[in-house]
This record gives C-alpha cells, structure tokens and sequence, in this order.
C-alpha cells in the first residue's frame, strides 16, 4: 500500500469527533447526505453504551497528504457469535475518498480479525444488525430515511474492487399514499378474519412504563426473529437507549404490542422521519445543530414514517398474525404521516416481502451485506 494513506487509532475525544464527522467531511455537499444526530457515533466510546457489554471495536482514521481521506471500525461482536456458535468479524463506519484509501482500512480491520481468530469479516454494520447496516446499491434518489444508511453510488463498485462480495440484500418499500385504498381492500378484510380467528388485539406501548414495555420489546424481538439471517439479539438496554434518544418525539401509537388471550405476541414501531430535520443541519455550526434539532421536534411534525419493524411470534405468524400487525401498523400510522417507508426486510423474508407483493409495493431501494475470508 502506498504510505500516504496513514492510520490513526481513535482514542481521544477530539479523534472521536473527527470519526463521527468524517462522512459529512467526504461528502456533505452531496444533496443525499444527512448528518447522524449530534454525538450519536460519540458515545458509542463511552464504557456505558450498551454496545460495549456486546462486544467491542476499534476506530480508525485515514489520513492522505495530511487531510482526512477515510475512517472505518474493526468490531468484535461476542453477544453474536456466542448466539451462533460462531467467530465471525464484522466492520462498520465505512468512508472512504476512493478505492486506494478504502483497500488500506479494510486491509488493517482484516489483519485486526486476523489477531483476534475471527473468520469471516462481514459488514458495514454501525456497530450491529439492529443498527445502520448494509451498503446502499440501487435507489439512489434522494436522502435515507432515519435508522437507513447513507453512501454514495461510487462506494459499490469500490467495495467489489477491494474483493468484498455481497453475501445478503436488504430491501426498503415506499408506502404510497395513492395505494391507500388498494391496500385497504385487499389486506382490510383478511386483517378482520384473522382478527376473529386468532382473538388478537392491538394496543401502543405505555410510555408511562417504557422499562417495561423495552424488556417486552427485546424478548418478544428475540423470540420472533432468530431464525433470521446474521440474526442480533436485542438487549433490553440497547431498546431503552434507543427509545430514550426519541422519547417525547414518537408519536402515541408508534410501537404497537399484539395480543392474544392477554398474552403479548408481536410487535411493530414505525419511527418518524426526522431525517427532514437533520437534513439541514450541516449548513449550522455543530454547537448550534442539537438546540436546533429539539426545537425543530418539538414545533415541527414529521410528514413522512418509517415502517422498522414487525415481529410475531412463529406460531402466530404461520396463521396470519403478521398480515393483521402490517394492517394495523400501516392503518394507524396513515393518520398522521403523508407517507413512508417499510424498511428493511432480507430479500429472503417471504413473509413480509410477499404481503408487499400483494399490496402492490415493489422495492424501490436496496442494500447488501458484504464478507470476504480474513
């Protein structure tokens, strides 16, 4: 590798910030980039985040002719392998000027997977599976919804020049407004007989007991979707540090529980968009831009949602429990948004591919998951 790409371990906070602000350094011109939350990548530093109880990584900085040209994160997942008897490496946080630059960072992360025994490395993951994750490859047209990555199209031809090969797509689905009453014909009267046939109810989640509802959340997420590809479990603690960063900012119905017989069986959140916030937030100085984002959540309401996640448990979703928690989901939360996203889904999940199949959705954005042999 030519020796005016130079490394930098992250161990300062001032290396910390410049880690966080690498993407909106590389391409913060480009009308498709959002700055992540102020101090979002920063406490993932902090011995507190629940990340560091999962596992660990190292943050590195590339340096060209003195400028920054890069940064990318070596992680070590032990809450995942563990789960699956594995030794898998994972990378995530993955910027790059070009393919000199981006080969000399995959390179270390390759030889830090190399020292620790782990074998393959896959990613981008930020920092996991229940994190960002996945490159963007298809759909580029216009910014990511919140909780979606962001990268340029050039970084896919990139990563496949650096030997890194797709090993799992992702798939995002707009919600049109226009398929609105498509959508209630065709999913409104089989959402009724399941209903009657299964006795399910659907409440939102107290957020006067959100402790709670977050460990009912993680058990019911790691009960339904283990099965599922590269599958993370969810701790209790990573869903109340999430929910904790929105709270106050999510609309009453935005997490959904399932019920059957009293007994929780599944759950949806749709996430508002505040990516139409942070938007605009690279062209204030970064002091101003958190005052300027709490102001905008709370005088401001979010046009658009985002549709994250549907988990039911798998003897209900073998009879039609997911269908029914799509309907409610979607139903409620057109009431208050113009329109949305439903993202991501594994290009394998048959279940809730084929329901956006049947409401006339097609993927309209893709992301992939990438490995190579360490």
């Amino acid at each position: 590798m030519p020796e005016s790409v130079h490394l930098e371990t992250c161990r300062t906070a001032s290396q910390w910030r410049l880690f966080e602000r690498v993407p909106e350094i590389l391409h913060g011109e480009d009308t498709s980039f959002v700055p992540p939350f102020p101090g979002q990548v920063m406490k993932l530093r902090s011995p507190q985040h629940p990340f560091q109880r999962e596992g660990s990584l190292r943050a590195y900085l590339a340096l060209s002719g003195g400028r920054i040209a890069g940064r990318v994160a070596s992680i070590v997942n032990r809450t995942h392998n563990e789960f699956h008897g594995d030794r898998t490496g994972f990378f995530g946080f993955f910027d790059f000027t070009d393919a000199e630059v981006a080969c000399r960072l995959i390179e270390q992360v390759r030889a830090d997977m190399g020292e620790a025994g782990l074998n393959p490395l896959r990613g981008p993951f930020n920092p996991t599976q229940n994190d960002e994750c996945g490159l963007q490859v298809e759909g580029f047209s216009g910014p990511p919804y919140f909780g979606m990555p962001y990268n340029p199209p050039y970084y896919v031809g990139v990563y496949e020049e650096i030997g890194l090969e797709g090993v799992r797509d992702m798939l995002a689905y707009y919600v049109d407004p226009a398929l609105e009453e498509t959508f209630r014909k065709r999913l409104g009267g089989l959402a009724a007989r399941i209903r009657k046939r299964l006795a399910i109810t659907v409440r939102p989640a107290n957020m006067a007991r959100v402790a709670e509802e977050c460990v009912l959340v993680s058990h019911l997420f790691n009960e339904s979707l283990s099965e599922e590809w590269n599958f993370m479990p969810l701790s209790s603690e990573a869903a109340l540090e999430f929910t904790h960063d929105l709270l106050g900012h999510l609309d009453p119905e935005a997490i959904l529980i399932a019920e059957a017989d009293g007994r929780p069986i599944g759950f949806s959140i749709v996430l508002p968009n505040v990516n139409e916030f942070l938007a605009g937030a690279s062209r204030f100085p970064r002091w101003l831009r958190w005052p300027l984002l709490l102001l905008l959540l709370k005088t401001r309401i979010s046009r658009e949602g985002r549709w994250a996640a549907f988990a039911m448990l798998p003897e209900y979703r073998r009879r039609g429990g997911t269908a029914l928690l799509v309907y409610e989901a979607i139903t409620r939360a057109k009431t208050r948004y113009a329109s949305g996203e439903l993202s991501w889904t594994q290009d394998i999940n048959d279940d809730v591919n084929g329901l956006a199949t049947q409401l006339g959705l097609v993927p309209y954005k893709r992301y992939r998951i990438y490995q190579v042999v360490v």
